[in-house]
């Protein structure tokens, strides 16, 4: 727990605000290795002091074990077999596609003698189907299926869509690929004239001949992909449910947000929306990636840069959930509706809840506010109605063109480390079920 809080605390000290202007940056600034980072002018700051060995006492705690499931945990609705249809080994389906009375889902979720699939078509050997949609590839061992959405390793339908596009069909994985071995794996490649790390987790049971979810998390101002990982809680989660995790690095620990923010990133206009596409280029030459389930969450910097892959990489990504601040690109001329879920906490002495200027001075900005951002993006979305509850916590807009969520998630007395909350509120699991909900539409 110590090790997690102190990680928190570090990211927060070494940020421009998370996304405020960086006239200047620390040097390296990796936890236990080369001391706390520079604020870069930005008053950041943690809530006990810098340790010996160059971490941070931050807020919050530790996510506990990786991240375990809060508020629902990892899997709720749709994950058992109804009326008598047997789950198999990551088959089942939803709305529309359950097994009538005496059919038995096998281990790849086609229906066995006797039973007949409802409403949207027969079930083939990638899964069932789901009021017309097809799934977007076979099942895998250990799918679970998680508020109607897709199941793990590009599993079983939900809610009415496809683990592919709406009503398209199934995604094709090359044949006899080599399995990516369980595990971490630090991989550098070269982009725009510059070598990129990137730290690649990968569960047990990717074999290549299934198309995998893939998700990046982006770490915050003066950090690392290392870091992140660590505090986030991802791994647990993939390692639940199945899919690839990428930490990246940015340059000198920052992501540029905006072409200004941060540090080397912003001011010399690093294309770090580049790098992810690169490096799903690259994963997916070596696996089969689902192209229908990329997604990005990224913490304070890495946050905005989650928010710029939603406005400049919607063609790629799928949904994003950034975590600790709000949208700061401008124009944000995302090509089409993207589901977005922001997790901020209220008690943010870094970025406030309510907005306002923020940064240091000869680097501030006006900052839209959570509520400010989630408007921002329902009309990006062109959502209509009013937020209604969701996930404790949470609000969302439904009504959104081509069925993409809206959503914002208020943590009542949450400062800007939002990860190990004492609220118990898991934010990598939320923002799991809100990316299975939604895959590229």
């Amino acid at each position: 727990m110590k090790r997690n809080a102190a990680v928190v605390a570090l990211l927060s000290a070494g940020l421009c605000v998370g996304l405020g202007a960086c006239g200047s940056h620390p040097t390296e600034g990796e936890a236990g290795t080369r001391g706390v980072p520079d604020t870069g002018g930005g008053g950041a700051q943690s809530s006990g002091g810098a340790t010996s060995s160059g971490a941070v006492v931050g807020t919050g705690g530790e996510p506990g074990s990786g991240g375990g499931t809060s508020s629902g945990g990892m899997a709720s609705t749709g994950g058992t077999a109804q009326v008598g249809g047997v789950m198999g080994s990551g088959g089942g389906t939803s709305t529309g596609g359950v097994t009538s009375t005496g059919g038995t889902a096998d281990s790849g979720g086609a229906t066995s003698s006797g039973g007949t699939t409802p409403t949207g078509g027969t079930a083939d050997s990638g899964g069932g189907t789901s009021t017309g949609g097809v799934t977007g590839g076979t099942t895998a061992t250990g799918g679970v299926a998680a508020s109607g959405g897709a199941s793990a390793m590009g599993g079983e339908t939900g809610d009415g869509g496809a683990a592919g596009s709406t009503g398209g069909s199934p995604q094709t994985c090359p044949v006899a690929q080599t399995p990516l071995a369980a595990g971490n794996h630090t991989t550098t490649l070269q982009h725009d004239g510059r070598s990129r790390t990137y730290i690649l987790h990968v569960p047990s049971g990717v074999t290549g001949n299934t198309p995998v979810p893939l998700v990046f998390d982006l770490h915050g101002a003066g950090g690392n992909g290392r870091q992140q990982q660590q505090m986030s809680g991802w791994d647990a989660v993939a390692d639940h449910e199945g899919f690839l995790v990428v930490y990246p690095d940015g340059i000198d620990g920052y992501w540029n947000v905006d072409d200004t923010c941060c540090g080397t990133a912003g001011s010399e206009k690093i294309d770090d929306v580049g790098l992810i596409r690169a490096i799903v280029e690259e994963l997916s030459a070596q696996t089969c990636v689902d192209s229908q389930r990329i997604y990005v969450s990224g913490f304070s910097n890495g946050g905005g840069l989650a928010h710029r892959m939603g406005c400049d990489a919607a063609d790629v990504i799928a949904a994003i959930a950034p975590v600790a601040t709000d949208l700061r690109t401008q124009p944000c001329n995302a090509a089409r509706p993207i589901s977005m879920m922001e997790v901020r906490g209220m008690s943010d002495s870094l970025e406030p809840y309510e907005g306002g200027v923020v940064g240091p001075p000869g680097g501030q900005y006006d900052s839209p506010g959570a509520q400010g951002s989630l408007q921002l993006w329902a009309d990006i979305n062109q959502c209509t109605g009013t937020p209604t509850a969701m996930e404790e916590y949470c609000e969302s807009y439904t009504e959104c063109e081509d069925g993409v969520e809206t959503d914002l998630c208020s943590l009542p007395g949450v400062d800007h480390g939002a990860y190990g909350n004492a609220l118990n509120f898991d934010i990598a699991s939320v923002a799991w079920r809100m990316f299975q909900r939604q895959p590229m539409r």
